[in-house]
């Protein structure tokens, strides 16, 4: 797997995110969301610290809803820039599972943004059949990261849930990640 083709699912993931939050609706951001202690609105704002997380920069703090496709857009153009940038994935970035490869936290980034997509698009009734090509990516790439002392109560991702191995690659990943399908 080439970096390129890591940075180029990286974008990909964004735009979906984009592309379902452009379809929220004010009236939807305290609905709740397939991340049973958030609502729409934290799911939002944890994409966009999430983004900002990848430079460095600290959470902007809860965004009003007309600041949020805004923040998004800049807070993904921040993170993609960040690891496109000549060290981008080949440095090391200090998280609260501690300290990684840039390789690596720019795969849970893509499955996080792309997940989270998923979870947005459910939460707000939109389709959720996003990009299989790029779901089943980024199933290979996250498969083998998201190990047990990830998983869990208190921890970054669910335990992976079951899943018929016939469904749509996004909902496989979803339910991988800890999403009841």
């Amino acid at each position: 797997m080439e970096d390129s083709d890591r940075l180029a699912w990286h974008r990909a993931a964004q735009q979906s995110f984009a592309g379902v939050l452009a379809g929220v609706s004010t009236a939807q951001l305290d609905d709740p969301t397939p991340c049973a202690e958030w609502t729409v609105r934290d799911l939002i704002d944890h994409v966009i610290a999430g983004n900002l997380r990848v430079a460095g920069q600290p959470a902007p703090g809860p965004l009003d809803a007309a600041s949020m496709l805004d923040a998004a857009r800049d807070s993904a153009a921040v993170a993609e820039a960040t690891f496109e940038a000549p060290d981008g994935i080949s440095r090391t970035y200090d998280l609260g599972i501690g300290t990684v490869p840039g390789v690596m936290f720019l795969t849970l980034r893509t499955g996080d943004l792309f997940t989270h997509a998923w979870d947005l698009a459910r939460a707000t009734g939109q389709p959720n059949d996003l990009d299989p090509e790029l779901a089943e990516r980024i199933l290979e790439m996250v498969t083998p990261l998201l190990r047990p002392e990830l998983r869990g109560e208190g921890r970054p991702f669910g335990e992976a849930q079951p899943c018929d191995s016939a469904a749509p690659a996004p909902d496989r990943l979803a339910a991988f990640c800890g999403r009841t399908v």
